[in-house]
């Protein structure tokens, strides 16, 4: 399922789709390509962390409805560990999920895999705009 609405810019950019998104979870897919790598032919981190705040941003929309058009979400912070690598030709699934939605701030967690292998586990918080700011 890809819907534009759900899929920042710069996630498109990079060639990530949104294969699932439905209330508080989104989970997207890229094939890494030479691009995505750094100077080792490793896929470069910052491939990852946009795959996971994307996801968490699309599944924090999900559960906000029409009220994430009217308050906006950010990413204020976010914690990646990478457990393992990745090279062009594989398939990188990032799924993210919503821990806790509260009225200014949020939580959420999400995993890479490359096939069954974690790859890496983030944890993002998003503050809620009020509509007054």
């Amino acid at each position: 399922m890809t819907d534009e609405r759900h899929r920042s810019p710069f996630s498109a950019h990079i060639g990530a789709e949104m294969e699932e998104l439905r209330e508080g979870y989104a989970r997207l897919s890229l094939v890494l390509e030479p691009r995505h790598t750094n100077p080792n032919g490793v896929m470069h981190g910052g491939v990852i962390t946009t795959m996971m705040d994307s996801a968490l941003g699309a599944a924090l929309g999900s559960l906000r409805g029409p009220e994430a058009g009217r308050s906006p979400h950010a990413t204020v912070e976010m914690n990646a560990s990478f457990l393992a690598g990745a090279r062009p030709g594989d398939k990188i699934v990032v799924e993210g999920r919503v821990l806790r939605l509260g009225k200014s701030i949020a939580f959420g967690e999400a995993e890479a895999r490359k096939g069954d292998e974690l790859i890496a586990k983030g944890r993002l918080t998003f503050a809620i705009q009020s509509r007054s700011e």
